[in-house]
C-alpha cells in the first residue's frame, strides 16, 4: 500500500512548494525515462541509478506522478523526488542499421525472399500433411 502524504506536506506541494537541493541532492536519477498511462495516472517508466531500493541501470516505474518541475529537471510522485536526466528518443531502424552496417543501401524486411529451407515436419507420425490430431471441439465422434 502507498505511503500516505501527511496533509501539510501535501498542502505545500499543492500550493507549489519546491523542493529543497537537499531534496534533489538525495533523489534517485531517472535516465532514458517517459511518461505512460497506468490506471488512470501519469507514471513515468525509466532506468533508474543511486536509489534506496532499486539496483542501479534498473528499469522501473514510478509511483503516479504528482507534479513535475517546470524546468522538466526534477519530479515529485506519491513516495518520493527523482531526477530526471536524459529522456527516451526513439530512434528510426534505418538510422540503427547506417550506425551499425555504415551508410549505404538496405534491404527492408519485407523486400527479402523466403528462406529456402522447407517448414520442418513436426509431426511425422501423423501422415504426409504433418498436421496436428483433431481438438477436442473438432471431434463429432458419439460420446460414450
Amino acid at each position: 500500500m502507498p505511503e500516505r502524504m501527511p496533509p501539510e506536506q501535501w498542502d505545500r506541494l499543492v500550493a507549489g512548494w519546491q523542493p529543497s537541493e537537499v531534496d534533489l541532492l538525495r533523489a534517485p536519477i531517472l535516465d532514458d525515462w517517459f511518461p505512460t498511462w497506468r490506471r488512470g495516472a501519469v507514471v513515468v517508466v525509466g532506468r533508474v541509478s543511486y536509489h534506496h531500493t532499486e539496483v542501479d541501470g534498473m528499469v522501473m516505474q514510478t509511483t503516479p506522478v504528482l507534479r513535475f518541475a517546470e524546468d522538466g529537471s526534477w519530479l515529485r510522485t506519491r513516495r518520493e523526488y527523482f531526477r530526471l536526466g536524459r529522456r527516451f528518443e526513439r530512434t528510426p531502424v534505418q538510422e540503427i542499421a547506417e550506425q551499425v552496417l555504415g551508410p549505404g543501401p538496405t534491404v527492408k524486411v519485407s523486400d527479402m525472399p523466403p528462406p529456402a529451407v522447407p517448414p520442418r515436419d513436426y509431426f511425422p507420425e501423423l501422415g504426409p500433411s504433418g498436421g496436428l490430431p483433431p481438438m477436442e471441439d473438432d471431434d463429432t465422434s458419439p460420446r460414450p
